[in-house]
């Protein structure tokens, strides 16, 4: 099992780069880069500080359910717990790696394991659900005057669709009472039921501690958004610096949902090379004029910011991973 996982995982890198390379010879790769070369270093830092602000926010909504359940949460530790996770969940298939957020906040912020997930799936079933609304509202905005290609919109589709069922199931997990009676029931059954019961506890800890936080879902919600708008502006400031203004802060608002969703298309790891080509193809239909290097500029130099910033997970990424808690 494990080694088919980590076959899947090397076949969907390799699909991820064999996309970008695709891009790179469309468009010149020595023009591309020639462009990468040439971005205004004020932008580059300007874009990169509002990735930073953008992931702030989604932090401080996992800070948001887990400050009701944990008052005594420290907002330092829950942040850097959470770009831990962030990182992870850039270099993992459909950004699974944020689920190992609970491990990091317990190892980090002393918040007990079912505490911390309670909080991570408050935040990414609300994320799920915002950024659904968001890119079905932005897909008809872009519909209503653009030419959209049926891949296109079957890609945004299947992302969105990945985002719907998740955010629906993580909440579902959270409050239904009758999937805790029908996990409590897998303990009967033979071989496997005793090892479960660690699984089955902690589920029914989860629940508990789901209900407490109900109340938090609106500023979770509300931070996701703020988060959507600094990646918005992120992306707005990085084609300033590579191209004449030519669009609006909204297209790019509604941009950074789509192209979010493009990350849960499971083809690749985070959706390499799938998201790049959404960026490209939109940013083409939206401006004609603008050069398919400038937009393959654009593509690898906004994916290279986003996972770029989520580094400053990595000191605590390597903290629980060198020196884990004693239990």
């Amino acid at each position: 099992m494990v080694k088919f996982a980590r076959i899947r995982i090397i076949v969907q890198l390799v699909v991820g780069v064999a996309i970008l390379l695709w891009l790179l010879q469309l468009a010149n790769s020595s023009s591309v880069f020639a462009t990468i070369l040439q971005f205004n270093l004020l932008n580059l830092i300007g874009a990169a500080a509002f990735f930073i602000v953008a992931s702030t926010f989604v932090a401080l909504a996992l800070y948001t359910p887990l400050k009701r359940s944990n008052p005594n949460a420290s907002v330092r530790r829950v942040v850097m717990a959470s770009f831990a996770g962030q990182l992870l969940s850039d270099v993992t298939p459909v950004r699974s790696g944020y689920f190992l957020t609970p491990i990091f906040l317990n190892e980090l912020a002393d918040i007990p394991v079912e505490q911390g997930m309670t909080g991570v799936l408050a935040t990414g079933g609300v994320n799920s659900f915002v950024k659904v609304v968001i890119c079905l509202v932005g897909l008809g905005y872009f519909v209503s005057f653009l030419s959209l290609q049926a891949e296109v919109i079957n890609a945004l589709l299947v992302g969105v669709s990945v985002l719907l069922v998740a955010g629906t199931f993580l909440l579902l997990l959270m409050w239904e009472k009758r999937l805790s009676k029908l996990v409590v029931k897998f303990e009967g059954l033979p071989l496997i039921g005793k090892r479960l019961h660690k699984f089955t506890e902690m589920f029914s800890n989860v629940q508990e501690e789901g209900r407490k936080i109900k109340r938090s879902l609106i500023g979770v919600a509300v931070l996701i958004l703020l988060s959507v708008i600094g990646n918005a502006i992120a992306l707005n400031i990085i084609f300033n610096g590579l191209w004449h203004n030519s669009l609006s802060l909204l297209d790019f608002f509604f941009m950074a949902s789509l192209a979010s969703a493009l990350t849960y298309v499971p083809i690749t790891i985070a959706g390499l090379g799938v998201q790049e080509t959404g960026y490209v193809i939109l940013l083409r239909l939206l401006d004609p004029q603008l050069p398919l290097s400038v937009a393959v500029a654009f593509a690898l130099i906004a994916r290279a910011l986003f996972t770029g910033t989520d580094i400053i997970g990595i000191s605590p990424l390597i903290k629980v991973g060198l020196k884990p808690k004693s239990q």
